[in-house]
């Protein structure tokens, strides 16, 4: 027992201390679990197995590259007109605030007490003020990121190390799930293979189902803030439905985007309205036609679950956690299965009483 103890403690620390190389390996692997299923048709239709992992990590590389292409420059474009319409809209605050105040007072009697004159002079001076304790959390931030080997230039060498990692992995890919198969023993083996089986299945219909959605959602609300008349429709809701990959992530972003959007172009004015309406109708069509159609109940966890197992990952691995949560949970909800079914099977269930 207390062997046990102290070689889980040790592997707890070697995993916080070698965290940046391990989270390679892991979303190597992950990478190799999604695409291996493509190598395998090229293989099956008589090409190599090496090619087939060339031309799959190729065209997944490229896809990736257009797809940041088409999304980051508009909105480093943006950046430097968001500081021109900023000095634009609290220019001319009085006459995008003042009609909304009017309105409130004639439809619900309530009169808004903005003194907008004073508020143009003081924003500044909170600005000056903010950008101090700002400019202290970044370089704070920034120094834990270089402390802990997150930096700049680590981030391009994991990135460049990514698909090398998975191009091995992919390679023996087959043999090193058989090897891991001959350490389980003989007589655990059938019921091994039926939990991973299962485990298996619940995580590529997650993932499958997923990428459907995100794609769907991707396009849903580019039509909708196009529609609504926000900048940027096409980057920020694409950028929206890729980031749904993790459940609720996706649509927080979004609405932040395009609300900023919005009130730097519009003001505080119906087009922030729209932006809510946008993905409120949206979020809805996912909830209850798009997750439950294409996802459907075959991933086996209730989305009160999900949202649990987000805020969990997220407070202790952070991006990493909230990416790792799903697979995690429902690998656990199928072994919780498993021991519930050996439970019921047991002796000590099924004694009946004296």
């Amino acid at each position: 027992m207390a062997w046990g103890l102290g070689f889980l403690v040790l592997g707890g620390a070697l995993l916080w201390l070698l965290w940046p190389v391990f989270a390679i390996l892991v979303a190597a692997a992950g990478l190799a679990y999604l695409l291996d299923p493509l190598v395998d048709r090229f293989e099956a239709r008589g090409m190599s197995r090496e090619l087939g992992i060339g031309v799959v990590l190729v065209n997944f590389v490229l896809i990736g590259g257009v797809i940041v292409l088409v999304l980051v420059p508009p909105f480093v474009r943006k950046l430097g007109e968001i500081g021109l319409l900023l000095r634009d809209f609290f220019a001319t605050l009085d006459t995008r605030i003042a009609p909304i105040a009017a309105w409130v007072e004639t439809t619900t009697g309530v009169t808004i007490p903005v003194d907008v004159a004073s508020l143009q002079e003081q924003t500044p001076i909170w600005i000056e003020q903010a950008l101090p304790r700002i400019q202290g959390t970044a370089s704070e931030a920034v120094r834990g990121l270089f402390t802990r080997g997150l930096g700049v230039i680590n981030a391009a060498l994991n990135l460049t190390l990514l698909p090398l990692f998975a191009f091995y992995l992919l390679r023996d890919w087959d043999r090193m799930l058989h090897s891991i198969g001959e350490l389980v023993p003989p007589r655990l083996r059938p019921r091994v293979g039926r939990v991973a089986h299962e485990v298996d299945r619940r995580l590529s219909a997650f993932v499958r189902g997923q990428l459907t959605v995100c794609a769907i959602l991707g396009v849903l609300y580019s039509l909708g803030l196009w529609i609504a008349g926000i900048d940027l429709p096409w980057s920020i809701g694409l950028l929206s439905g890729a980031l749904f990959i993790i459940p609720y992530l996706g649509t927080l972003v979004g609405i932040a985007l395009a609300s900023l959007m919005a009130v730097v172009e519009y003001g505080v004015d119906l087009h922030l309205l729209w932006v809510l309406i946008v993905f409120g109708v949206v979020q809805a069509i996912e909830g209850y036609l798009l997750t439950p159609k294409v996802v459907g109940d075959q991933v086996g966890l209730h989305p009160l679950v999900v949202i649990i197992a987000l805020i969990v990952g997220g407070s202790l691995l952070g991006i990493w956690g909230m990416l790792l949560a799903i697979p995690v949970t429902a690998t656990l909800s199928v072994l919780a299965g498993e021991w519930l079914e050996m439970y019921r099977n047991s002796a000590v269930f099924r004694e009946e009483p004296p």
